[in-house]
């Protein structure tokens, strides 16, 4: 390959990555994948002898490292509401605005389902960051929604949900919760949480507290 167009391409990958990470609403995915950016940016920097592109992409690099850092010792504090507590009106406020978000989540659910569900809300550092739904039929819980706002989407409200409270749950006598993805983000967030995919049953998961 011709070296002057492997080192644009270098460039042009570089700069491809750094506009996806400003899609994200995730911080700690932005950080993550700007990092990335930032590096292969350095790289073409060093390739064509710009150093000041070099020395500018490093500094961005480490930035984006100490942010990473700060983000992961950061311990968070989540509490689990139950929505009755909280208000109808409250919930119904929260669910009409992200209703175009929870669609993409759980295709067709209404409000009314939710109240007939137990459905909770779930606060981080007493922010309302999401609704956990589901309904029981004696040891078994089908969950109705696992939904958390796109800024807060990094895992630790799952581990929140089905580690720390998992003795809660089972406390109301449920052994299994039993989960249907229907986003392809959800498969990988099932399986992180310890879900098992339950056989004969398509995008159907399955975890035993």
């Amino acid at each position: 390959m011709d070296v002057q167009l492997l080192k644009e391409a270098v460039g042009y990958a570089a700069s491809l990555i750094v506009l996806i990470s400003l899609l994200m609403t995730n911080l700690y995915r932005l950080r993550q994948i700007n990092l990335v950016g930032a590096t292969i940016f350095a790289l073409y920097g060093y390739l064509i002898q710009a150093w000041p592109v070099v020395f500018m992409n490093m500094m961005i690099a480490g930035i984006d490292i100490w942010y990473l850092l700060q983000m992961m010792r950061f311990s968070a504090y989540f509490d689990l509401a139950p929505a009755t507590s909280v208000g109808d009106e409250y919930l119904k406020r929260f669910f009409l605005f992200h209703e175009r978000e929870l669609m993409r989540f759980a295709p067709g659910l209404t409000f009314e389902e939710l109240l007939e569900a137990h459905t909770c809300i779930l606060f981080r550092n007493m922010l309302p960051v999401g609704v956990f739904s589901y309904r029981q039929a004696g040891p078994d819980a089908d969950i109705v929604l696992d939904f958390m706002i796109p800024e807060y989407r990094d895992n630790k409200a799952g581990r929140f949900l089905y580690r720390t409270k998992r003795m809660f749950f089972k406390e109301q006598g449920i052994k299994r919760f039993h989960a249907l993805a229907r986003h392809p983000a959800q498969p990988k967030y099932f399986s992180k949480n310890g879900f098992v995919r339950e056989e004969g049953k398509s995008g159907a998961f399955v975890n035993n507290l």
